[in-house]
């Protein structure tokens, strides 16, 4: 399939064919891709929680508005952003091998360890920036994951996350992951589904100023 193709048949699946499962496997060829996606200072903030057993599945959905999409897909995977990504334990974990295999020579890996370190300084100065840093990086991903899981065949539903507090206790998430979104998936009942009204792209675009 093109990418063209791909992006064009992407759609949010309001309903799925209940029972259909996914493997580790399945799972396993998607995140390998959705791996690749961008992140500040490649500190890769995301992190998924992937709940494919059904009484777990069903209690999400009552702590979700009881939607029905959440019953019948084969997961609902809890997307997060990681606040620790900005601390620089966390940091050499991804450029000390780079360094250490010659990717980058000492003065360079100096280099972005200080502007890193600047850079999660002011984070933590400003909790409200750190919290969109998680939504920016996080959506970059997720935006990935869809698309490869419709590269693998299966179709997802990008979702609101309620009740956070609840939903920490019921799956001992820790205070350092901060829940985003939510993302049904599976493969769809309705094979064919007309997209919604998209504005055209004079009505969102702009060049060189308003």
């Amino acid at each position: 399939m093109s990418f063209e193709n791909l992006v064009k048949d992407r759609h949010s699946a309001v309903n799925f064919i209940e029972d259909e499962k996914m493997t580790e496997e399945d799972f396993k060829n998607i995140f390998e891709l959705t791996k690749t996606a961008p992140s500040a200072y490649n500190l890769q903030f995301a992190e998924y929680l992937v709940i494919t057993d059904k009484e777990k599945k069903e209690r999400v959905k009552e702590l979700s508005h009881n939607q029905y999409k959440i019953h019948t897909a084969s997961a609902v995977i809890l997307v997060m952003g990681n606040k620790n990504s900005i601390e620089m334990s966390e940091v050499e974990k991804i450029y000390g091998p780079m360094k250490m295999l010659k990717m980058m020579d000492e003065l360079e890996y100096e280099m972005i360890v200080e502007t890193i370190n600047r850079y999660s300084e002011g984070l933590k100065a400003n909790p409200s920036e750190l919290d969109m840093e998680l939504a920016r990086n996080v959506g970059l991903h997720a935006m990935l994951f869809m698309l490869s899981a419709k590269h693998y065949g299966f179709d997802t539903c990008p979702m609101h996350v309620h009740n956070v507090k609840e939903l920490r206790e019921e799956f001992n998430i820790p205070h350092h992951l901060e829940p985003i979104m939510m993302i049904t998936i599976g493969k769809s009942v309705d094979k064919v589904r007309s997209r919604g009204y998209r504005k055209p792209v004079g009505e969102f675009v702009s060049f060189n100023g308003y």
